[in-house]
């Protein structure tokens, strides 16, 4: 089959354009799914810093709000 000159121009364009299109699909779902792990990771860490704490003796009996430091 024999293309002139715009046949071959749109050939290369097809491809070029779903090669383009195939990189941006494949870049977005290894991106999301990079997104999704990380967010799983900080609702973990955000899970393990809940509950209540023994405080050690240094701390007992002292204000350790944040605001009673301020000036």
């Amino acid at each position: 089959m024999q293309f002139g000159k715009l046949g071959k121009i749109g050939v290369g364009w097809t491809i070029l354009v779903i090669i383009g299109i195939s990189s941006f699909a494949l870049s977005k779902s290894s991106i999301d799914q990079k997104r999704y792990e990380n967010m799983k990771v900080r609702e973990r860490m955000k899970k393990s810093n809940e509950g209540k704490y023994q405080l050690p003796e240094r701390f007992e009996g002292r204000d350790l709000d944040a605001k009673s430091h301020t000036q």
